[in-house]
């Protein structure tokens, strides 16, 4: 969850603000629009707004910054984002959930549409794995893979960025049965290829699958 600060703004007074985590790995500060000024030797918080840089002050620390972009329009309305309910996990996401917190893996919040880090859902793609998970690499954006729910995604980005294994989330679904042979030769090709070890699937399985499954990245 998203640290909360709180500032004084009378002697019996308080507000809570919620601080913005990073949207980029490689954020040398850990708060959303918050960098250090080199020239200034000053943390500066500003943001991009329609087009346009807006500047909302430097400051002595990371967390100054962090809380006077909190105050802002703009850093209220990614709180909104973050604190909103979201809508209950299907089966899977829960699964995904619990399976995290059995590996000690936290799913990254972000004030994005799916709730998670780097996760966006799609719907109008063609294909049943509608949340994709895209990270940056160096300057490069890349993307992940597809998954069923934000859960999974945000299960997988967990476990890539601890450098675990992913291959559960992955791998390629089961084979369909295969179809009954039109022919006594059909037949005889079957045993054969059991024989010889091998499965033989429909043709709209690959279809599916080169259309709906995530496949593994590895760098370096």
């Amino acid at each position: 969850m998203a640290p909360l600060a709180r500032t004084r703004r009378g002697p019996q007074a308080s507000e809570r603000f919620v601080l913005i985590p990073a949207t980029y790995k490689n954020s040398t500060t850990g708060y959303k629009n918050v960098t250090y000024n080199r020239s200034k030797k000053k943390f500066e918080a500003k943001v991009n707004a329609g087009g346009k840089r807006v500047h909302l002050g430097l400051f002595e620390t990371a967390e100054e910054a962090a809380i006077a972009y909190a105050r802002s329009e703009y850093g209220r309305a990614d709180a909104a984002k973050l604190l909103q309910p979201r809508p209950a996990p299907t089966a899977a996401g829960a699964e995904a959930i619990r399976q995290a917190e059995r590996e000690g893996l936290t799913l990254v919040a972000s004030s994005s549409s799916s709730g998670y880090k780097g996760v966006t859902f799609k719907p109008k793609k063609q294909r049943t794995k509608k949340y994709e998970l895209t990270v940056r690499v160096g300057t490069k954006k890349v993307t992940l893979g597809y998954f069923a729910t934000a859960e999974q995604a945000a299960l997988f980005y967990a476990r890539w960025e601890a450098g675990r294994d992913t291959r559960d989330l992955t791998a390629l679904p089961p084979l369909p049965p295969p179809p009954e042979p039109s022919s006594a030769a059909g037949a005889k090709a079957v045993r054969q290829a059991e024989r010889e070890g091998l499965t033989l699937a429909k043709a709209d399985f690959f279809e599916k699958f080169s259309t709906s499954t995530n496949f593994p990245i590895k760098y370096g």
